[in-house]
């Protein structure tokens, strides 16, 4: 198998497709949702909460059985339907229109996979084992969660404020990049935590 290709995609407006109305399908709207994509549901039956998002129209959702045509214009698609037969279904009609498609858990039927993210703000780290292990996976995202903490928020919104000034103020590139490595270092980051933590903390006792 050929080395995955990460990246991290712009799904704003994007039409995607989610296939099937329960649990899994429910768990994988979120990052859809969040990301700003258009998301359509197609399941003849769907949970509580999935036909709560339709109602307040996060979601479109379509009851019926899925059909290859409901991809005709989709962007990628998430099988979740728990049924082989329908995930290969999905995957097929994916194939057919040139379109991703991730089958969960048949790494197999899958163009792309879900990774374990950290996030912290505009920071996120991403984890894959490529399907072979989503508990490692999960493992060091927990690991990770530990080291990156809640700080990593407002620390990311300073150094993209201070990079920003950079470019409006036409500092010379190389300048520039030394400048932003320099900044980006661990020490200038538990200065500023330790900053961070005495303003709070003046804050609470003010």
């Amino acid at each position: 198998m050929a080395a995955l290709f990460p990246m991290f995609l712009k799904l704003n407006a994007c039409q995607c497709v989610v296939v099937g109305g329960g649990r899994i399908a429910l768990q994988k709207l979120d990052g859809l949702l969040d990301s700003g994509a258009a998301v359509h549901v197609v399941a003849p039956e769907a949970n509580a909460q999935i036909q709560d998002l339709a109602r307040s129209g996060c979601v479109a959702w379509t009851p019926v059985l899925f059909r290859p045509e409901h991809l005709d214009g989709a962007f990628l698609v998430i099988a979740a339907t728990g049924d082989p037969a329908v995930n290969e279904q999905v995957y097929r009609a994916a194939k057919e229109r040139g379109i991703l498609c991730n089958a969960v858990d048949e790494p197999e039927r899958c163009d792309f996979f879900y990774p374990a993210v950290v996030r912290r703000g505009d920071l996120q780290i991403a984890i894959s084992t490529a399907g072979k292990s989503p508990a490692l996976a999960q493992r060091i995202r927990k690991e990770l969660e530990e080291q990156f903490d809640s700080s990593y928020v407002s620390w990311l919104q300073w150094l993209g404020t201070v990079r920003q000034l950079f470019f409006e103020h036409h500092v010379e590139p190389e300048l520039r990049k030394q400048a932003l490595h320099r900044i980006a270092d661990r020490a200038v980051f538990d200065r500023y935590k330790i900053f961070r933590e005495r303003k709070m903390q003046g804050e609470q006792h003010g």
